[in-house]
């Protein structure tokens, strides 16, 4: 599994105030179609926060079920790359103040036939305030939205770099597995 890091304020450890892990997925369908969430003006994929004493992959399930209504198997989600993005006076809503954080956010392959299944999506109240919405969609077509989306979301630029960068990986990930890039 590839490991990057983003670290432009050259923070060390020991200036870290806090540490989030979280999980994403390229949950690609028989078409070679991927989920894609739009959330709060911004595009990522589907994931989010592992909580308490989750594994990676439980908390990969229990996302992936929330926010499109689709059950996993866990146990076929394939790592392909971990992002860690080193943050400076970051804004953390629990602390209402700015902190130093450093989020490590590994990226998992995982392929189903299911379809989104709005009867069973479990979103939060303020995915549900904030215009959530998942739709499975081209890698090309991820791209060109991600990079086309007009949104004055202070977080815009991180998850666009990290969804570019995991989209691009992604790529090179299918190409070393198959020999040829699958898009």
């Amino acid at each position: 599994m590839k490991e990057i890091k983003f670290n432009e304020s050259n923070l060390r450890e020991d200036e870290i105030d806090k540490k989030v892990r979280k999980v994403r997925a390229m949950v690609m369908n028989k078409n070679g179609q991927g989920l894609l969430v739009k959330y709060a003006g911004i595009y990522m994929l589907p994931g989010g926060k592992i909580d308490g004493n989750e594994t990676e992959l439980e908390a990969l399930k229990r996302e992936i079920a929330e926010e499109s209504g689709i059950e996993i198997k866990a146990e076929e989600a394939v790592p392909f790359l971990r992002i860690d993005s080193y943050d400076k006076d970051y804004f953390d809503r629990v602390e209402q103040k700015d902190i130093n954080r450093l989020t490590q956010t590994t990226f998992y392959e995982v392929h189903t036939d299911a379809e989104i299944d709005v009867t069973k999506k479990h979103l939060t109240e303020s995915e549900k305030a904030k215009n959530h919405d998942i739709k499975y969609t081209n890698l090309a077509v991820m791209e060109y939205l991600v990079e086309t989306n007009q949104s004055d979301n202070n977080k815009k630029a991180a998850f666009d770099r990290e969804i570019l960068t995991a989209l691009r990986e992604f790529s090179i990930f299918k190409q070393n597995d198959k020999g040829e890039i699958e898009r």
